[in-house]
């Protein structure tokens, strides 16, 4: 038995011997190529960063955590505005070359990068809008929505969005007379904007408005998965079996993953009550009321039956869910603080609403508030600032060369993404002076500032398709909290609470920060 043993050892550690140095060439070997033949080669940015994924790891996932968009933009500063930043990524810093990769001219298709999304063929990952990586693939699966998000269709539900906004001012006003008058604006915010996109795109209302302390758990899940993404890239296969797996078993080794897998279920039964629906009047409907889904939008399309799947309309609902709470939560929050925080500014807006809204509880729609010059531009300062979604953005031309200067960016076979940092661009002090600073008039002093620099939403037939809703949420809530209450904010740390300090796709603050709080000084309706 003990020469048995022996043996067994014996293959086993001539095995490694083998198989180690190989191992070892292997990669010594994928890196010496990815620095002196590769076709990105030639291109500026540290010999490191080139040569393995490992160099990214290090700025984003550990020691330092979601720090390597600033890393990118001290290379930039050392090598220029094209940089390579990884073995298979180019990143551009040039406010001025943003059509030539978003929005080319004619009809250049513009493919997503599957490694930097996560993205796979089918499956959560790949099912959704957001996660479709082929250009036309896209644009048939953005059709068939779109119209759902038009600025139309949103004007038509106002009513739905005045609703929740309702709800929200009543259990404000109700906290300020039981004599509570503090107030957690991110939470509060989020459970507004999941009701609102629950109610709009799947059409059931998530109650978070009047569940304790706001419903944050449903928050706190969209975080949780958007900061598990830089990790998910270096580790792929286990972010995806993550989300297959059932959440009991994930809650073992990983509970922030099996909240997420939980949640990423949640429209399921929503979805069988459409497709039953469906099944019995497939006439379709017109977007009148309501009632109207999503899950009609799909149903009612042209797209083939296995467009219509349970599984693809779950992963569509769920990117629906979370696009629509957590960047529009930080970009009410924020522009709110900002707001309350120079009395200047809220005097400024009081004065210009009030010429439409005399009264605290006057009634108001996303045109009138649209045509007020001063408050819109406070909108779009706040939506500057915010940075809600702050990631950088890989843009793939599979049948043209991206060409930058005196750089030729490869197309075909390598399949090169080309991309531009959202944070880096709306925080540039070359095109915003004095970036951190919010000021609104810098909108109106040049208006053709929003449409050459303007990047919340991104551009090009890959920009938000919820813009015009999250627009009017915006537009309709600041508005009516401003004109109804006094308010101040309460125990923020600017640095903790506001400013963006990780970039996980969404820009995110830092661990500590309870969020951006409030106190309500005065209901203006009981005067």
């Amino acid at each position: 038995m003990d020469v048995q043993r022996f043996s067994e050892w014996l293959i086993l550690r001539n095995a490694l011997l083998v198989l180690g140095p190989l191992y070892v060439a292997y990669w010594l070997s994928v890196f010496v190529y990815r620095i002196t033949f590769h076709p990105l080669a030639k291109f500026p940015g540290p010999k490191l960063a080139g040569a393995t994924f490992w160099y990214e790891f290090y700025y984003d996932v550990w020691p330092d955590r979601y720090q390597y968009m600033w890393k990118i933009e001290k290379l930039h500063r050392e090598y220029g505005p094209i940089v390579r930043i990884n073995p298979i990524h180019i990143h551009i810093h040039d406010p001025d070359f943003l059509d030539p990769i978003y929005a080319p001219p004619g009809r250049q298709k513009r493919n997503t990068d599957p490694w930097f999304s996560i993205a796979t063929e089918s499956g959560m990952m790949g099912w959704s809008l957001l996660q479709t990586t082929d250009h036309q693939l896209h644009q048939v699966r953005r059709a068939a929505i779109s119209r759902f998000f038009s600025k139309s269709a949103v004007r038509q539900l106002e009513g739905l969005i005045m609703e929740k906004v309702d709800r929200l001012l009543d259990r404000l006003a109700t906290m300020y007379r039981t004599g509570k008058p503090e107030v957690n604006l991110t939470h509060a915010m989020a459970a507004l904007t999941m009701d609102v996109i629950s109610s709009y795109a799947l059409g059931g209302d998530m109650g978070n408005l009047a569940r304790e302390e706001w419903g944050r758990d449903w928050f706190e899940t969209f975080r949780k998965l958007g900061m598990s993404r830089p990790i998910g890239r270096q580790f792929r296969t286990f972010i995806l079996l993550s989300l297959e797996m059932e959440p009991w078993f994930v809650r073992w080794f990983n509970p922030r993953a099996a909240a997420v897998a939980e949640r990423a279920k949640y429209p399921m039964q929503s979805i069988q009550a459409h497709i039953t629906a469906h099944e019995k009047d497939s006439t379709g409907t017109e977007i009148l009321t309501n009632t109207r889904t999503i899950f009609m939008e799909i149903l009612d399309s042209g797209l083939p039956p296995q467009e219509k799947s349970v599984g693809r309309l779950n992963a569509e609902a769920f990117l629906v869910l979370g696009a629509g709470t957590d960047p529009t939560t930080r970009n009410l929050t924020v522009a709110m603080y900002y707001i309350l925080a120079d009395k200047a500014i809220l005097n400024r807006i009081r004065d210009e609403l009030q010429t439409i809204m005399p009264r605290p509880d006057s009634a108001v729609t996303v045109a009138d508030l649209e045509a007020l010059p001063f408050f819109s531009a406070c909108i779009t300062e706040g939506l500057r600032l915010t940075n809600a979604v702050s990631t950088r953005s890989p843009r793939i031309a599979p049948d043209h060369e991206i060409i930058y200067k005196d750089w030729v960016i490869p197309r075909g076979a390598l399949q090169t993404p080309v991309m531009q940092s959202l944070y880096l661009l709306q925080m540039d002090p070359n095109v915003f002076t004095d970036p951190t600073k919010f000021n609104p008039q810098r909108w109106l002093d040049n208006p053709s500032l929003k449409a050459r620099y303007f990047m919340a939403f991104g551009r090009g037939n890959r920009m938000c398709l919820g813009m015009n809703l999250a627009y009017a949420e915006m537009l309709l809530t600041i508005a009516r909290l401003v004109i109804r209450f006094d308010m101040e904010p309460l125990e923020v740390v600017k640095e903790r609470d506001v400013d963006v300090t990780g970039d996980c796709f969404n820009g995110i603050t830092r661990d500590d920060s309870p969020g951006i709080q409030a106190k309500i000084l005065k209901d203006r309706l009981l005067q």
